[in-house]
């Protein structure tokens, strides 16, 4: 799971993409983006109304809480919701989930994150992504923040982020 994130600029905004292949069923996978207790083995505390319309929060009880509305609920292919927090008041997220390869092919996107925060999400999701990784093997509430700052370093190596901050 070490393949970068990429992203595209648009001015002030990124438009943010992963592709991630875990080794479980689609049907693992969809849970653990849209079930609280999937989400809290590597999201955190979370709240979900499953359909279109429906409130999102993660990250609940954190200085990084999100908040958002279901745009998308198509079991167990498509979730979207409207991301805002502080770090993005109004970005977008978007997981697509297909059954590949004996497993689920997980393609995201988070579009409208500010420029300025791509520093601090880029390796964030990055993270998540390693994490949710470690959840659907099994681990419980997996270990992972502590490679943020390797994983925002190779971010700002690899994609030269100047102007955009490193920390809150």
């Amino acid at each position: 799971m070490n393949d970068l994130g990429t992203f595209t600029r648009h001015a002030d905004l990124i438009d943010a993409a992963f592709v991630r292949h875990y080794p479980q069923p689609i049907e693992k996978v969809w849970a653990a983006l849209t079930d609280p207790a999937g989400l809290a083995g590597w999201m955190g505390v979370s709240e979900v109304e499953p359909r279109v319309g429906g409130r999102i929060r993660m990250m609940i009880g954190t200085p990084g809480v999100m908040e958002g509305e279901i745009r998308v609920f198509d079991r167990p292919h498509v979730l979207e919701f409207t991301w805002s927090n502080h770090d993005c008041p109004q970005g977008l997220i978007r997981y697509t989930l297909t059954s590949e390869s004996g497993g689920t092919r997980l393609v995201f996107g988070h579009r409208g994150m500010p420029f300025a925060s791509s520093a601090l999400m880029l390796p964030g999701w990055h993270v998540l992504f390693a994490a949710l990784g470690m959840a659907l093997e099994g681990a419980e509430r997996p270990a992972t923040w502590q490679d943020w700052p390797l994983m925002q370093t190779k971010y700002i190596e690899a994609y030269g982020l100047e102007g955009a901050a490193v920390s809150h």
